[in-house]
């Protein structure tokens, strides 16, 4: 059985869900009072693809505050992947995708990097101020794939892994792995970069309890 090791990075304003969207896929939470990212982190977790393929995920999640901006270059530079995060509540979120994220990950990233577009939050659709359908016609744009998501609710989020593995791998299905406790997985590091004054890195690793489920 093989496996591949998959980098996929997500980006987007500060507060519009990128570390919940990540929890909800990693261990299947949701907290309402969740601290901005610093610096960076990554998790894993795998899908099994046919023919018994594992593409194992580094899910990243980036500093979306503007003062971070040229540093998280260096977390997408070498991504297979690249989620660019919306608030569907924030019309400005939205925006700095258009006019900020894409073009910086177009110009900074490898050609065949596959992109997706997430309007994250649709549980509260009663409040949105994104027009889906403009959403969906920029994603054709950047030939990106196009998701609604809730971190809270969970909708969409193992979809929205599973089309960028169906993206990459041409399989038509894909199947969530879970922890059978035959790997050593069960207390998978997860590993953060924090970014200091200065433009530093400083390299820290937690142990994060509970393997993939």
């Amino acid at each position: 059985m093989s496996i591949e090791s998959f980098k996929v990075v997500l980006v987007g304003e500060s507060g519009v869900g990128k570390t919940s969207i990540i929890t909800q896929f990693i261990d299947q939470t949701f907290q309402e009072d969740q601290q901005s990212t610093t610096g960076g982190t990554f998790s894993t977790k795998s899908v099994i693809c046919e023919g018994g393929k594992i593409l194992k995920f580094e899910i990243w999640d980036t500093a979306g505050q503007e003062k971070y901006r040229s540093l998280t270059t260096m977390f997408y530079k070498d991504a297979n992947a690249a989620v660019m995060v919306y608030d569907v509540t924030r019309k400005e979120s939205f925006d700095e995708i258009k006019n900020y994220w894409s073009n910086q990950i177009k110009e900074n990233s490898p050609e065949n990097i596959i992109l997706v577009i997430a309007g994250n939050k649709s549980d509260l659709i009663e409040q949105e101020t994104v027009d889906e359908e403009e959403a969906r016609n920029f994603a054709k744009e950047l030939n990106a794939i196009f998701i609604s998501t809730s971190a809270k609710s969970s909708e969409g989020i193992n979809s929205l892994f599973e089309e960028i593995a169906k993206k990459h791998t041409g399989s038509s299905n894909i199947t969530i792995k879970e922890d059978d406790g035959e790997e050593p997985q069960a207390e998978e590091q997860k590993n953060t970069v924090k970014i200091e004054k200065g433009g530093k890195k400083q390299d820290k690793k937690e142990k994060k309890k509970g393997g993939f489920c």
